[in-house]
């Protein structure tokens, strides 16, 4: 049993051994039909060719080549050593193709943590761009609150993460936007519809459409009470901002959010977004996120960056 262990371990140790070159003087002498003519194709000395295809016989102890009338061609043995080279040069020049997609963005992926109220200005803007120049890049995108982004991001589930501002992770990269002000979102038959700004008491009084706490925009809407001192109770708790806006624009009550999450139904004129007038709401930020240590692949550190210019645009107008 030892002995044939020691058989297969030599065996393995001479194929390691085996180099590059010799298979490439095997698989010339395959194609050229000869030891001459492979040592003209490749512009050497035919000695030399000779010299390291004999020493590979010695080493793997098979005869690799035979004479067949005045021509030279390889045996079985050989004929395998060359498929098994070719096969190899065939895989560095696909992997050597790949790259070079990958380099210039013809190939790969690119995956997204969005939290939701991000996934209109982010198509408006960005991906349009991004996709309209690199149609063969696939996006992945991933939606949830805040803290599901973040962990999405933390886990490399993702490689780019956009949601509403917290605090600072060490483990995270963090690139803070200026957003624009939380508003109070409601039909355009609400009596705030009419008003420049609503002062937080104005809002103690109405039917309140909140987000769960999982949404960071929750958080923000709930310090902006305990600052004011009001203790509200919501008439409606949501886990999806779309449901938000289609009660608001049913005049059943008044949610909360930016401007730019609600655009679509503020376009079409079934909405109104009207800014709270309250610090707390002045300072509502989004950021974009990337784990530190992680190496964005190209088309992720590209789009990452038409995502900063376009949320930088957007916090211009």
């Amino acid at each position: 049993m030892r002995g044939k262990v020691d058989r297969e371990d030599a065996a393995r140790g001479a194929i390691d051994d085996i180099g590059e070159r010799p298979l490439r003087y095997l698989a010339e002498i395959a194609a050229a039909g000869g030891v001459r003519l492979a040592a003209e194709a490749l512009g050497i000395n035919a000695s030399v060719i000779s010299r390291q295809v004999a020493a590979l016989e010695r080493r793997l102890r098979f005869p690799l080549i035979e004479r067949r009338g005045r021509s030279v061609a390889v045996t079985e043995i050989g004929q395998v050593l060359v498929d098994h080279y070719r096969d190899g040069q065939r895989r560095q020049r696909d992997l050597a193709a790949r790259l070079e997609e990958y380099r210039h963005l013809r190939r790969g992926r690119v995956a997204l943590g969005v939290g939701e109220g991000f996934i209109g200005n982010l198509i408006a803007r960005a991906l349009q761009r991004f996709s309209m120049t690199y149609p063969d890049i696939l996006v992945e995108i991933r939606s949830g609150p805040t803290p599901v982004v973040l962990s999405l991001v933390r886990d490399d589930m993702v490689d780019i993460g956009l949601c509403t501002r917290t605090s600072d992770d060490p483990a995270m990269r963090i690139h803070p936007f200026a957003g624009r002000p939380l508003c109070a979102l409601v039909a355009p038959s609400h009596r705030f519809a009419k008003m420049q700004k609503v002062a937080p008491a104005e809002l103690a009084s109405e039917r309140l459409i909140f987000m769960t706490e999982a949404f960071g925009v929750q958080h923000f809407v709930q310090s902006l009470f305990d600052d004011a001192r009001l203790n509200v109770m919501p008439a409606y708790r949501v886990d999806l901002f779309n449901t938000a806006q289609t009660l608001a624009a049913a005049g059943l009550g008044v949610a909360f959010m930016s401007s730019i999450t609600a655009r679509r139904g503020i376009d079409l004129g079934e909405l109104v977004a009207v800014p709270i007038d309250h610090p707390i709401a002045a300072g509502f930020s989004s950021q974009m996120v990337t784990r530190v240590g992680r190496r964005l692949s190209p088309a992720a550190d590209h789009l990452r960056k038409q995502l900063a210019q376009s949320f930088l645009e957007s916090a211009a107008k």
